[in-house]
């Protein structure tokens, strides 16, 4: 085996998670000193991710909308993607709420986290409310935006500028659209290279991350990540029956057929490496036309992550338990909007979305710190719950859009048009 699927395979990164842990919690000065190297290391893996957010989304709107097979698709499908974010919304802040992980914790957990929160008390609330929260989100200044790591203005911004490019008519926004793609696979390639590292970059990062919390905090976190399972597990049951009411069939015989690309994506918490799979699968085993998830599934990726909204929705009420904020109706509205918006494009786990859901927890008063505790804490372990969540939605979108029989016609729109003029 070579060195690089050594590095690359998901044994060596728990390998690594479950070492960083060990050095944190018995070798504090070990992981002190480890921690700013893993912290350059998660700084170069953010420096990737947000151009390639920007160019996904982009390039994803333009292609879906200049494809002749695709842009018939593009309204119900936009219909459809715009009112599925709002399940792993309400499902993740409807777990929260049932399950109260952020409460009862035991009076060791409740000493530890405390002093986390005497740290970074609860600040005050973003003012002017709901209004006040989208106004944020539109960027006076695109360029401020940018440079400030503004992601929610600059998720608004790619989405405007993909359709804008998608809807110009003729051949003038192709050279746009070919910087998107050149910079898109440059800065992948730059990801692909970082990647390579991820496993001792991960040892360092989380080794000094647990050194600076307690053996305690780690332990009241297992009620975090059990409810976030047993809401994933709601969610994920919720795809499924959507995906069958679409494509139909004998149940057991009709989802059994996922389980692959499923499995894949669970075990490698990578939904890349599943996606020739679900390719497939959708083609072969249900019929739909392959130029449809060619175009919708990798695109949904990036820029449908329901697994992301589904954690953020979920983080931020368990985190309001913690600090005891009570939410009311508009803390809910803005959480939820926040965590569409913002979710639904994140580029990441752990740590890297901090820049995401820093926002929204902004707007109800509650800090950073003990988020950024939580995310790289639990993330090798909740991520491929998230990663599976997105795939799913995807693979479910794909079918309820582009049902099999009805998705497309057997030619190109154009070629159709073209061979019916020349008969005449």
């Amino acid at each position: 085996m070579t060195l690089k699927r050594i590095l690359t395979d998901p044994k060596s990164v728990l390998v690594a998670v479950a070492g960083g842990f060990l050095i944190g919690l018995f070798a504090k000065p070990v992981g002190a000193a480890l921690f700013p190297i893993g912290s350059l290391y998660i700084a170069f893996l953010s420096m990737c991710l947000l151009p390639i957010l920007i160019t996904a989304i982009v390039i994803g709107i333009a292609g879906l909308l200049r494809d002749d097979n695709t842009r018939p698709l593009f309204k119900p499908m936009a219909g459809l993607y715009v009112v599925g974010l709002v399940l792993p919304c309400v499902v993740g802040i409807a777990t929260a709420l049932a399950l109260a992980p952020g409460t009862g914790l035991g009076p060791e957990a409740e000493q530890s986290i405390g002093a986390l929160i005497i740290e970074s008390p609860a600040a005050e609330r973003a003012d002017g409310g709901i209004f006040g929260f989208l106004g944020q989100i539109i960027p006076t200044n695109p360029f401020e935006a940018l440079s400030g790591n503004q992601v929610m203005s600059i998720v608004f911004l790619s989405v405007c500028l993909g359709l804008a490019l998608g809807l110009i008519e003729g051949d003038t926004a192709g050279p746009a659209l070919g910087f998107f793609k050149a910079i898109y696979d440059a800065f992948m390639q730059l990801f692909r290279w970082a990647i390579l590292l991820l496993a001792p970059g991960l040892l360092l990062f989380i080794s000094g991350l647990v050194a600076q919390i307690d053996a305690e905090v780690l332990l009241a976190l297992t009620k975090f990540v059990v409810a976030f399972y047993v809401g994933g597990v709601i969610l994920m049951v919720a795809y499924l029956v959507l995906f069958w009411l679409a494509v139909r069939g004998p149940v057991v015989a009709t989802l059994s057929k996922l389980s692959n690309a499923n499995v894949l994506a669970f075990m490698t918490n990578n939904p890349i490496v599943a996606l020739p799979a679900t390719l497939d699968t959708l083609e072969k085993d249900y019929g739909v036309d392959r130029r449809v998830p060619d175009l919708v599934i990798p695109f949904g990726i990036f820029a449908n992550q329901h697994g992301a909204v589904f954690l953020l929705s979920f983080l931020t009420v368990f985190l309001a338990q913690i600090y005891v904020i009570d939410l009311g109706f508009q803390d809910f509205v803005i959480i939820s909007i926040g965590s569409i918006i913002a979710g639904a494009t994140a580029v990441g786990g752990g740590a890297v979305l901090i820049p995401t859901v820093a926002p929204i927890l902004g707007a109800v008063g509650i800090p950073i710190s003990l988020a950024l505790v939580v995310l790289a804490t639990t993330d090798n372990i909740i991520g491929p719950v998230r990663t599976v969540l997105t795939l799913q939605a995807n693979i479910t979108l794909t079918a309820m859009t582009a049902r099999p029989g009805h998705e497309m016609p057997e030619e190109p729109a154009l070629e159709a048009a073209s061979g019916s003029s020349e008969a005449a």
